[in-house]
């Protein structure tokens, strides 16, 4: 088998699967070219979880593995079990626990619904890196377009929380 079948071959298996056009749909996926989004999907592992099934508990060790919601939905409440977001399709939880192994977990992740979820481990990222830097390249491009827009979640929100503020003095 040559090279160019081989990634025909993959390319094919990989458009194929069902999880993939899941995730080629969310937005993280439509910003992917092509060949970086089979090569990032390939990394990840797909898990099914039933509603009502604790993921992690919030002040927990971390398995050290980040989770993007492809269906389903699920909760995120606080350490005193106030839930604060519903999380759902394209939404992306322990990115944060991923990147620092020595972080506990800040929420506790409940399915509300049953889930399929996209995982990837820790001890895999760090093969990628070592055995295929471009690849592992691509998969922190990935995560740093997560982390920007979380960043940028935070700062509008605290921009509106101040004016909201703000306003309240007057």
């Amino acid at each position: 088998m040559n090279a160019l079948s081989f990634e025909t071959g993959f390319e094919a298996a990989v458009a194929a699967n069902p999880y993939y056009m899941r995730f080629r749909a969310l937005p993280m996926g439509q910003e992917l070219g092509g060949r970086e989004a089979m090569l990032l999907f390939s990394c990840f592992i797909e898990r099914h979880v039933p509603a009502g099934t604790e993921i992690y508990r919030a002040d927990t060790e971390s398995d050290n593995t980040i989770h993007i919601i492809l269906d389903g939905t699920a909760s995120a409440a606080d350490r005193n079990g106030h839930i604060y977001e519903l999380l759902k399709a394209g939404d992306v939880f322990g990115l944060f626990s991923f990147l620092d192994s020595d972080r506990l977990h800040s929420a506790t992740i409940t399915a509300v619904q049953d889930l399929t979820l996209l995982t990837l481990e820790r001890s895999y990222f760090d093969v990628v890196m070592l055995e295929d830097p471009a690849l592992g390249y691509q998969m922190l491009r990935f995560m740093f377009v997560l982390l920007s827009r979380k960043a940028l979640r935070l700062e509008t929100e605290y921009a509106a929380m101040h004016g909201y503020a703000m306003s309240r003095r007057v």
